[in-house]
């Protein structure tokens, strides 16, 4: 269904970089880009709006760089971030089949010519996944994600070498390639594990993915390096790590579409929030995925907040 545009302002959701000292929850308005900083102790009011909308579609110039494009119709969606139009002139679709096909616009072409990662995450509640990044996304990539630990276990040359391992460490160690972020806000307030735990799940996991890498034979031919690197946490993640390691977080209770949401901003872990309502209420985790694609107002709420006793178990 297609509607006005007006002055919607479409949720993109929360974007990172190493040169930026917080979050940034990503708006847009018609060919406007908003920034908001995600600061720690910030006081905010989110005004959310119901219904879901497409968010456009990528295209890919010469030098490898994105365009951004909104939905040229508006359309609402009922699932995903893109309407089955945007979804057919998204050229970053060919980017996971590209290492079998080799068809891909030139611009999506020379984006994987550069030196790609591949890395193991775990989440919360110890699923644990294989992936890939590039060079210039290498840290950002796994914060976007949500990432409780990682490392990095291999380098190739560039991007489709690093997806054929990607699909091999998949078929022979049993690692997945996707998450669903629900599962990882529910791995979070459940206190089924905690940071030793999961510690010990990733290291392992990555263990046996270099040591099934290491038997493969001719990788330093095509440029393959084997990798035993740590990534790093960003800063504003470390309170949501430690509440949910201290079991000390909680779900934001209430429904988030078509709602005034008021808090106190604590911390960002890939797509969620820390909140609380002052000093001695109770840490709760807030789901920002619910955000994208949606109309959202982000505003500072200077106003009194009505402290809750925190959550006794």
């Amino acid at each position: 269904m297609e509607f006005e545009n007006a002055a919607r302002q479409l949720c993109h959701g929360i974007s990172f970089s190493q040169h930026e000292p917080d979050p940034i929850l990503r708006l847009r308005r018609g060919e406007t880009w908003i920034n908001e900083s995600l600061a720690a102790n910030r006081h905010v009011q989110l005004r959310v709006g119901e219904l879901k909308f497409c968010l456009g579609y990528v295209t890919m110039n010469d030098d490898g760089s994105r365009n951004m494009l909104p939905c040229p119709k508006n359309k609402a969606v009922r699932t995903g971030t893109q309407c089955e139009g945007c979804r057919r002139l998204d050229q970053t679709k060919f980017m996971h089949h590209f290492h079998k096909t080799g068809e891909a616009p030139a611009g999506l072409k020379k984006y994987l010519e550069q030196p790609h990662f591949l890395y193991i995450a775990s989440f919360a509640h110890g699923v644990t996944k294989v992936g890939t990044t590039s060079t210039q996304s290498k840290w950002s990539r796994l914060a976007q994600q949500g990432a409780v630990i990682a490392r990095y276990v291999a380098k190739a040359p560039d991007g489709a070498a690093i997806r054929v391992l990607e699909d091999l460490v998949t078929q022979h160690v049993g690692l997945s390639q996707q998450v669903r972020q629900k599962s990882k806000i529910k791995g979070l307030t459940s206190w089924e594990l905690n940071y030793a735990g999961l510690d010990e799940i990733n290291s392992g996991s990555a263990r046996q993915t270099r040591e099934f890498l290491a038997g493969q034979r001719g990788l330093d031919a095509y440029g393959i390096e084997l990798l035993d690197e740590f990534w790093e946490q960003p800063r504003f993640a470390v309170p949501v790590v430690s509440a949910w390691d201290r079991h000390t977080l909680h779900p934001w209770g209430a429904s988030i579409p078509d709602s005034t949401l008021n808090f106190r901003l604590r911390g960002v872990l890939g797509q969620s929030l820390l909140v609380d309502h002052g000093d001695e209420s109770t840490l709760r985790l807030i789901d920002a995925a619910e955000l994208k694609t949606r109309d959202v107002r982000i505003s500072d709420d200077n106003s009194e907040f009505q402290e809750e006793q925190s959550a006794l178990f």
